[in-house]
């Protein structure tokens, strides 16, 4: 196992790149991401969260995803959603077809649900729903519906929607969370709501509930991600 790096950086700034970008730099230097691109962003509120991030490590901390959340989601925004838009859409679209919200549960909030699935509704979108455990299959008109709403996404978009997704196991819920159809805790409420039914009937579990804990965190990061990714030119 490597040894996890540490802070040894003692300034950090942003600085204009050209072409409308911002780079967080630290000493003066670039942020490397994994695959070797260097961190800018055509929205410098973005980047002077980034830098903050940066700032907050305390000297000699190591450093770690939940520190350092904006940059994690958006150096996966700069190396794999902008390069290939395409496969991200295919994993969020396999997602929607088999999503979440297709499983009904009487742990539900039959009015949350309701809301979403109205609102959805209105984009064209009318999944077939059971209340059994068997895979659904869904109709081709839902799935060219879903197809052509992802499509008028933009990358931002997806990258957050990327973080989201997988948490709550449904792309609709995410779809209808971003589009302030539901609120954070709602979204957790109807997200998790086996889960939460089970801490209601068998009291507080100390593992279950860090891991929504750590679920909410990362919607909240993936939504503020969006949020200032969207001040483009700030």
């Amino acid at each position: 196992m490597s040894t996890p790096r540490k802070r040894f950086w003692k300034q950090v700034d942003v600085q204009a790149m050209g072409e409308g970008m911002y780079a967080p730099v630290l000493d003066g230097r670039s942020i490397k991401l994994p695959q070797g691109a260097a961190l800018s962003v055509s929205s410098r509120a973005l980047a002077e969260a980034i830098a903050e991030e940066w700032r907050s490590v305390k000297m000699g901390d190591a450093l770690t995803p939940d520190a350092l959340s904006l940059t994690r989601i958006t150096g996966s925004f700069i190396e794999r959603v902008e390069k290939d838009v395409s496969t991200t859409k295919d994993v969020l679209l396999s997602y929607g077809m088999d999503d979440a919200l297709s499983y009904r549960s009487a742990a539900q909030d039959e009015v949350l649900l309701g809301r979403v699935l109205s609102w959805l509704q209105t984009k064209g979108l009318s999944p077939e729903a059971t209340f059994g455990i068997m895979p659904l299959q869904q109709p081709m008109a839902y799935q060219v519906a879903l197809e052509q709403f992802l499509d008028t996404l933009e990358a931002d978009t997806l990258a957050a929607l990327g973080v989201i997704v997988p948490i709550f196991s449904s792309l609709l819920l995410a779809l209808a969370l971003i589009h302030n159809v539901v609120t954070v805790d709602e979204a957790m409420r109807l997200g998790n709501a086996d889960e939460e039914k089970q801490l209601q009937q068998w009291g507080h579990d100390d593992e279950l509930a860090h891991q929504l804990q750590q679920k909410e965190r990362d919607v909240r990061d993936a939504l503020r991600f969006l949020e200032l990714s969207r001040q483009s030119g700030r």
